[in-house]
């Protein structure tokens, strides 16, 4: 298949309009946040309305198929809502059951596939996704889920060319000019993940996540001016982020301007006391200014906060082996190499800062 050019056929007028024609009113609602119910200890109600919602149905459909047993459409609909109730072992045994019935059946084909992904068999999920668009290869959702299991399984370049797909039959389709985004981003192309994040922003220009993933992007190539633009813009949509922090601390790090660094390191730690990241960080800097008792005291936290930081121990192991502190730099060094071998340690860049979007409140290159 042709390579999609993503910066054709992109209209983002078009998007807003088809959003707007899904709204059902002009009342204006509030709902809370579901952590604040989890504090609160009791049950978010619109979890409980859904839920109520799915069994209601499901109670209905089972009662329409007793009279109608042979109804494959009714049973393909039943196993939707056993999927969004999270049965998705009934979902797969009915399903399979309509499929052996109807073999060409390609939306069957496409919820098993569904049911597959969401259970965790990656590789039956594939296959039945896959007969799915070949029975229907004009089918988008097909494709985007096809594409969601590729990444599961690091098949970037197959991901890519699934998204590719969708946004072949949907250009306005916002999501998956992301999750495209993504897959570049994982095969270091960032050049067309920058033009893809550029493309989606133009339907979601107050994204925050996606900002903060065009940022990095242009860290990964060395455009630090570009970087920074974009870091700033999260900051202006969400000022209280400490990511964002972190991130624009990094920036500022690899622009060899030190003081703006450690005050957007020490605001990141002001937010969230409990963010390793900007510890890690901060103790480079420390240590690159020749503080080195302060860069320790910032690594020994960092690696507290988040004992799978393995750059921090190897940051700390230099650090102690500086100092003549041998037998501390030894086990720094030992934990190190435990944590190397169980995962790839994150990349460091020049300025020996770890840059780049954290999503997890762990270590940026993670």
């Amino acid at each position: 298949m042709a390579d999609i050019d993503v910066n054709e056929e992109f209209n983002p007028q078009e998007y807003r309009d088809k959003q707007e024609s899904k709204k059902k009113s002009d009342l204006i609602t509030m709902k809370i946040h579901p952590e604040i119910w989890d504090e609160l200890g009791v049950r978010d109600p619109e979890q409980i309305k859904l839920e109520t919602a799915i069994m209601k149905k499901t109670r209905q459909l089972k009662k329409e198929l007793r009279t109608d047993p042979d109804n494959l459409d009714k049973q393909i609909e039943l196993c939707t809502l056993y999927i969004d109730g999270a049965n998705f072992d009934l979902a797969i045994k009915l399903i399979r059951n309509v499929i052996n019935k109807d073999p060409k059946n390609a939306r069957a084909r496409k919820i098993l596939g569904t049911a597959y992904a969401l259970s965790n068999h990656e590789d039956e999920a594939i296959r039945e996704l896959q007969r799915s668009t070949e029975l229907d290869p004009d089918d988008a959702e097909t494709h985007f889920n096809l594409g969601g299991v590729f990444m599961l399984q690091d098949s970037f370049l197959c991901a890519e060319r699934e998204f590719k797909k969708v946004i072949e039959l949907d250009p306005t389709d916002a999501t998956v000019y992301a999750n495209l985004a993504v897959a570049y981003s994982m095969q270091q192309s960032h050049m067309e993940e920058i033009q893809t994040l550029r493309k989606v922003l133009m339907f979601d220009p107050e994204n925050k996540e996606l900002r903060s993933a065009l940022s990095n992007a242009f860290f990964n190539i060395g455009d630090f001016d570009e970087a920074l633009t974009s870091a700033l813009c999260v900051i202006e949509l969400d000022e209280k982020d400490p990511q964002a922090h972190c991130n624009l601390g990094s920036i500022y790090s690899a622009q060899n301007m030190a003081e703006e660094a450690i005050q957007s390191f020490q605001k990141a730690i002001e937010m969230d006391p409990d963010y390793s990241l900007p510890h890690t960080n901060l103790g480079s800097l420390y240590g690159l200014a020749g503080r080195t008792e302060s860069a320790i005291k910032e690594f020994k936290k960092a690696t507290t906060l988040n004992p799978s930081d393995a750059q921090a121990f190897l940051s700390l192991y230099h650090s102690y082996k500086e100092i003549g502190r041998q037998e501390d730099s030894v086990k720094a060094y030992q934990k190190y190499e435990m944590l190397t071998k169980e995962k790839t340690a994150p990349a460091a860049n020049s300025s020996g800062i770890p840059g780049g979007v954290s999503m997890t409140g762990e270590t940026a290159s993670q």
